[in-house]
């Protein structure tokens, strides 16, 4: 087994802040100016996952000299995927990366990260194709070695001055061949010294999610004695705080729903509605109240169950009301069988006798929530 790995509780705990503050991360840059930078977090968290748990199965020791010097190649191409993953992760959060400069692993005359560069580039990545022996481009060079280029033999780990070499052939002729070696210590102590820097980004995101907090805290939500138009100012910060389509986004447009349905019931029925919507309005300040203060998803909303009956007595009609329920959500829903489905429903008296095909779909809807909230 590959003994030149990285520690894995370093990415659990950038994965578990990734987690943690999802709804933030999502909202805050899945468009920012223009970009969704939320689509490089997912990719930096999926390949430093692929890198970090496969990095213990690369065969450095394989008995076939071909497939050991690819296995080399694919420990280098691994390190460089975490090394481009916490460069894009600092320039996703506005971070600057601290290590532009260094050159104190390789100890030569560019920096570590150009340096690691042309490794990469001589043992696999553009070894037919190398500008240079030693990491700066000919073309920085004087003019009479700017055509020069260089093309890499395989990578061997016999001969040379590190764990593993290839020699350079010039296309000057009569140029001899220059070794190129490479530690596996050396270029694991590079990686290191940029995948700790992870511990960084995870900070930044927590300090970014705090401060954000804060900030919707101190401006203050407004409040109308008008029931719908509060939910529609919920439903705005909802948007703003969650994102758009997240969190309570489906719960808040169903209790529009629920408060404009026109109410075609008999007297009877109508107080009974009545009475479920003026508890509606605790849920309402329930959720009012987790906006403002910032701990929905925190605390369980102790009316949350009016929308999401838990009550077990309509199980034997548990597959009706689903369909019932696809049959309001989907306007192209086939009304074939909702017939059918809405007659087992009154059989089970979840329904009143009066109800039919021709009931208007919020009517149906508010009969619904609250004979599931409240069971006759």
């Amino acid at each position: 087994m590959n003994p030149y790995i990285l520690d894995n509780s370093l990415l659990e705990e950038y994965t578990q802040a990734v987690s943690d503050h999802d709804d933030f991360l999502i909202n805050t840059y899945g468009d920012y100016n223009g970009k969704n930078l939320w689509s490089i977090i997912c990719s930096t968290k999926d390949w430093l996952s692929v890198s970090v748990s496969g990095l213990p199965h690369i065969q450095l020791n394989h008995p076939n000299d071909d497939a050991r010097s690819l296995n080399v190649l694919q420990l280098i191409m691994t390190y460089d995927l975490v090394v481009q993953s916490i460069k894009q992760l600092y320039r996703v959060f506005g971070m600057k990366y601290p290590l532009r400069k260094d050159n104190s692993v390789f100890k030569q005359s560019v920096p570590d990260d150009t340096y690691f560069q042309q490794i990469r580039a001589c043992f696999g990545a553009h070894s037919v194709n190398l500008d240079s022996t030693d990491g700066v481009k000919n073309n920085a060079k004087n003019d009479a070695e700017s055509d020069e280029k260089y093309f890499a033999s395989w990578s061997s780990d016999a001969g040379g001055s590190g764990d593993y070499t290839v020699y350079l052939y010039s296309n000057k002729p009569g140029d001899a061949a220059i070794p190129f070696s490479m530690s596996f210590a050396k270029i694991q102590e590079y990686t290191v010294k940029r995948y700790s820097l992870l511990s960084n980004v995870v900070s930044v995101i927590e300090e970014k999610k705090g401060k954000f907090v804060e900030e919707q805290r101190q401006r203050e939500i407004g409040r109308s004695s008008d029931i719908v138009e509060q939910l529609q100012i919920l439903l705005k910060e909802n948007s703003i705080r969650i994102g758009d389509g997240e969190g309570y986004h489906h719960d808040i447009l169903t209790l529009i729903e629920l408060f404009t349905a026109s109410q075609d019931f008999p007297e009877q029925e109508r107080e009974k509605v009545a009475t479920y919507l003026n508890s509606l309005h605790l849920l309402v300040d329930e959720l009012y109240e987790a906006f403002q203060n910032m701990t929905f998803g925190e605390v369980d909303l102790a009316h949350s169950h009016l929308l999401h009956s838990s009550s077990r007595r309509f199980k034997e009609v548990s597959y009706d009301l689903g369909k019932v329920f696809e049959y309001l959500n989907n306007s192209s829903y086939p009304l074939s069988m909702v017939d059918y489905h809405l007659k087992r429903l009154i059989s089970a008296r979840v329904l009143p006798s009066y109800i039919s095909l021709q009931t208007e779909k919020l009517d149906l809807q508010l009969l619904l929530f609250m004979r599931l909230a409240n069971p006759m």
